[in-house]
């Protein structure tokens, strides 16, 4: 998907995973980000900016704006042809700075939680789209959605989908308005599984309220055994 995600890191942390990148002082870890929820994103108009978005793409002829939690994910086979993502695939792409994301899969206990996270911890990006609608009275939103792709191996045991997670050298490329869409398109094959690994995790990320440390840790019960070792 994905339908939730993380950045667990404060801005200084942010800063040295994306050295290149403006970071606003004041960004705060969050560990359960949920759809219609702030979401904090680079962009390039003209200059690289970071900036504030909602998480659920609404285009600008879109008449109601909570429409938008139907786009908070863009295939992207289908970018150049789906009338609410193609103009923004064209002119409106942005950077998604994240440091995990959640799927879950069906265990004797139910539908339990897991996280997915780079090996060394690090922080990385999703590719995304953004918009601006405006309503009647000159209010203004501005909206996103994460980018999605085929599984590589190790997302494929949880979900038939996965984030198109950007490699460090395409970030400015993919800001670049010049970046041609050949180009565009290789970025969003699937990152190799290596560098990854994953965790069952609390329940309590079930609910999209729910924000705290705790939420990230790995996690086990008499009902649900620890499987980190399994992936």
């Amino acid at each position: 998907m994905p339908g939730r995600f993380t950045l667990a890191k404060d801005a200084d942390q942010l800063k040295s995973s994306f050295p290149d990148f403006p970071v606003d002082a004041r960004l705060t870890p969050r560990f359960n980000i949920a759809p219609t929820q702030p979401v904090t994103a680079w962009v390039a108009d003209p200059a690289v900016r970071m900036e504030i978005f909602t998480w659920g793409l609404i285009p600008p002829w879109e008449k109601d704006p909570g429409a938008g939690v139907k786009r908070i994910n863009a295939r992207a086979e289908t970018l150049s042809e789906r009338a609410g993502f193609k103009v923004a695939y064209r002119r409106k792409r942005c950077l998604i700075p994240v440091d995990g994301w959640y799927e879950w899969k069906t265990t004797p206990s139910g539908k339990h939680p897991y996280r997915f996270r780079r090996r060394d911890g690090a922080a990385f990006a999703f590719a995304g789209l953004w918009e601006e609608w405006h309503d009647k009275e000159g209010g203004m939103i501005l909206s996103c959605a994460v980018i999605t792709t085929r599984p590589n191996a190790l997302v494929r045991k949880f979900h038939a989908r996965m984030p198109a997670v950007l490699r460090e050298e395409d970030h400015a490329a993919w800001l670049n308005p010049t970046t041609l869409f050949k180009d565009l398109d290789r970025m969003l094959e699937p990152i190799p599984s290596d560098e990854f690994t994953v965790d069952p995790v609390s329940p309590e990320v079930n609910r999209a309220g729910v924000d705290h440390p705790g939420l990230i840790l790995p996690w086990s019960s008499p009902e649900q055994p620890r499987q980190t070792e399994l992936f």
